[in-house]
């Protein structure tokens, strides 16, 4: 799996769109699939004083939102990827974005 980060919808939708998928469609003959996450926000603990999460009066975590800045799209190729989307190729090292 091939992770992509565009800095807008804009540009992402472009190289989409010359894959000419049909509405919906998250395969091809180039293909196996398609996720598309957009721009992902983060939530981030919110810490007291002595740098430990706090809490609501229910007990669940306060948390801000960190406001995603790139638009995020993951591909499983069949063979090579695309030329043109080389340049926009990330690896990230998170466990959650590994294939078994």
């Amino acid at each position: 799996m091939n992770r992509y980060s565009f800095n807008t919808e804009a540009e992402a939708l472009e190289l989409l769109d010359a894959l000419e998928l049909e509405q919906g469609q998250t395969v091809s003959k180039d293909i196996y699939g398609i996720m598309v996450w957009g721009f992902e926000d983060k939530q981030v603990p919110i810490l007291d004083e002595l740098e430990q999460p706090t809490f609501d009066e229910d007990g669940l975590p306060l948390v801000d939102v960190i406001k995603g800045t790139t638009y995020n799209v993951d591909v499983v190729w069949k063979n090579e990827p695309l030329e043109e989307w080389n340049e926009f190729e990330v690896f990230p090292s998170s466990p959650s974005h590994t294939v078994s």
